[in-house]
């Protein structure tokens, strides 16, 4: 089978657009001394509330260990607490702190420019229609990275 233009396969392109983007975002959070990580545990923390490391985790989309050390570089800023589960013992649920609701939404206002950048050579019909088909993609592919509609 011959070699195909890469250009035309959908795996090869969302690696491209998410490299590029976390480019984009790294630059956009790195005076605030956040990983994308970082940020998006602070943000889930802050809508969906207190939550266990791997839950956390699943929602992000990430492994429980880069998640883990996110999550200790945060508590160590005082920007989420670890605190023993009311009825599951074994499990530490992660909340955000006041702190850490402040820097989620310094966050999102730095983060506001890479949006913009990345949907400018979209009419706003058309980056309504592209939100709604990546959404039903990744609800296909990572259940937990969204809520339930």
């Amino acid at each position: 089978m011959p070699v195909g233009d890469p250009g035309e396969r959908v795996g090869y392109l969302l690696w491209q657009l998410s490299q590029a983007y976390a480019q984009l975002l790294e630059q956009a959070l790195r005076p605030l001394g956040l990983t994308q990580t970082q940020y998006s545990s602070l943000v889930r923390l802050c809508l969906d509330g207190a939550l266990s490391g791997a839950e956390l985790a699943r929602r992000c989309g990430v492994t429980a260990q880069s998640m883990g050390a996110a999550v200790q570089g945060m508590a160590d800023r005082g920007l989420v607490e670890r605190h023993a589960h009311p009825t599951h013992g074994r499990i530490i649920e992660i909340r955000v702190t006041p702190a850490g609701e402040a820097l989620a939404e310094r966050g999102q206002e730095a983060v506001q420019p890479c949006e913009a950048e990345a949907l400018a050579p979209f009419t706003e019909g058309e980056r309504s229609q592209l939100k709604a088909d990546l959404r039903r993609m990744l609800r296909s592919m990572n259940p937990h990275a969204l809520p339930h509609p």
